[in-house]
């Protein structure tokens, strides 16, 4: 089946906002502790318990190519069906930071909201196809924007591979 749609990619507009990066490393972060007393019981699990999980993903951006190979921090934090989004819940989908420094000198970093029910299927495939990441954001209120979208996958489509350039190792012995 073949679509008669223009290809999309040809507007410049099209890439307004939007990040590719390569996957270069992941580790699934736990954390698991006895919680304070002074902490809330409406904030505990099971009753007593501070618990905390999400993936930590290092990358290297492949567009555009103004931050071609810099580093970008991503955080995956699951969500339960108790966060709502749209009018009466959130706005985005996670936060896009830029200029803030940390510990290993990432240029770019990102909290990126992923359902509950997505953690599993996430860890297998970010442990065996997903290369890719892309991320659109909005316009940057001061070094923040909000992420609208994101997208995970194995291979780059056909019509980005211009915007997305060579291997960011092609040309390394």
């Amino acid at each position: 089946m073949t679509s008669d749609a223009p290809n999309a990619t040809l507007d410049a507009a099209f890439f307004n906002g939007r990040f590719m990066v390569e996957i270069r490393e992941w580790d699934w972060n736990f954390h698991l502790a006895l919680s304070h007393p002074e902490v809330p019981l409406e904030y505990r699990f099971q009753g007593g318990l501070n618990y905390s999980r999400g993936i930590e993903v290092i990358a290297r951006v492949r567009a555009p190519n103004l931050h071609r190979g810099k580093l970008m921090r991503i955080w995956l934090s699951p969500f339960g069906s108790e966060t709502t989004f749209g009018l009466d819940g959130l706005d985005r989908v996670g936060q896009f930071y830029r200029d803030r420094s940390d510990e290993i000198g990432s240029d770019f970093q990102a909290s990126l909201h992923l359902p509950e029910q997505a953690l599993s299927p996430a860890i297998t495939c970010l442990s065996s196809v997903w290369r890719y990441l892309d991320i659109w954001i909005d316009e940057y209120q001061g070094d923040e924007a909000a992420v609208t979208a994101f997208s995970f996958s194995a291979t780059i489509h056909p019509n980005l591979k211009e915007w997305a350039g060579d291997d960011l190792d092609a040309g390394l012995g």
